[in-house]
Formats: structure tokens, sequence, C-alpha cells
């Protein structure tokens, strides 16, 4: 099954979502990670900028089982999970499942409306710097290879048609 998950943090957003990033690159051993961007908080009372991505992963996982993961990422990474007032706070990391399909296609891009995943893909959006191990990523997408073996991270491409050069080699087949 093809996942995208958006991936937020408003409480030291560079920090967490690198640390998302790898903690995901860990489990499932390769991502698509699209360009990080600031955007103001919406439905949340804050002061504090989020950064936002998305990202692709390919998994076994049902959706129900990718959320019970994605979950313990987040509390992992300081979420309280028990707040009932969590979804209005600020957060260290905030994972949900945007979009799942058997066949890989881009058709969720058009579907997904939300403003704060809209501005990932928006050119003027202010970018958003993460660093994973000792690579700083580029303003363009990324996609990750993680070898648990040799615990290296690997940036495979940034280059614009990344996704469609990651998806040839295979990386989504774990």
């Amino acid at each position: 099954m093809y996942y995208v998950i958006s991936i937020g943090s408003n409480i030291q957003p560079e920090h967490h979502v690198a640390a998302a990033v790898s903690t995901l690159a860990k489990r499932f051993g390769s991502l698509y990670l699209y360009r990080r961007v600031y955007t103001q908080a919406e439905l949340v009372e804050s002061n504090h900028v989020f950064i936002n991505s998305v990202l692709l992963l390919s998994s076994d996982l049902s959706a129900t089982q990718l959320k019970t993961e994605l979950c313990r990422i987040e509390e992992l990474l300081g979420r309280d999970r028990s707040d009932p007032l969590r979804s209005v706070k600020d957060r260290s990391c905030d994972l949900d499942i945007i979009w799942y399909q058997q066949a890989w296609s881009e058709v969720w891009q058009a579907e997904l409306t939300e403003s704060y995943i809209q501005q990932v893909f928006d050119p003027a959006s202010k970018q958003a710097p993460i660093q994973l191990g000792c690579q700083l990523f580029s303003e363009r997408p990324a996609a990750i290879y993680f070898q648990a073996e040799a615990s290296d991270k690997f940036i495979i491409d940034q280059k614009p048609d990344a996704l469609k050069n990651w998806l040839k080699a295979g990386f989504f087949s774990n």
C-alpha cells in the first residue's frame, strides 16, 4: 500500500521534523519527502510557526496499523496523545495518513485542499531547513534511503523528477 503522510511540528520544528523523518526512514527503509515549509498555525491557539511537509512511504501495514505506528512515533517525540485538547495545542510532532492507495498515482495532490498541504507545493512558500544526520535538505523534494544494517541515511535525489527516478529505481519496494 502507498501512503501519503502529513508531517508537522511547531515545537522545535526543525529538530522534531528531522527526528520524525529519521524514525520513519529507520522503520520503513525508504521515504520520499516533499519540500519542508513554514506555515502559520491553523485551528491551533499558538504564536509558534509550524514546519509542514508531506512524505510518501510504502508498507504492508494496514492503515489502522500504520496509524498506530505514527501515534507511537508522535509519543516518542513528546506528544501527549492522551490529552483531549491535543488537536488545538502546540505539538512536537503530528503525523497523519492523508491518503492511501494500492497502485501509485499522484491523484491525491489535486484532492487535498487543506491550506497547510497546499503550501508544501506552493513555490512561494518559505523553505524550512532540516538536517538529517550530516545532510542538510535543500529546497527540493528528496528520496531518502535508510540502510539499517550500516546505520546510513542517503539522500538519493534532490532533483525536480526525484519521485519518478525513485519509483523507477525500486526504492518503494523495500
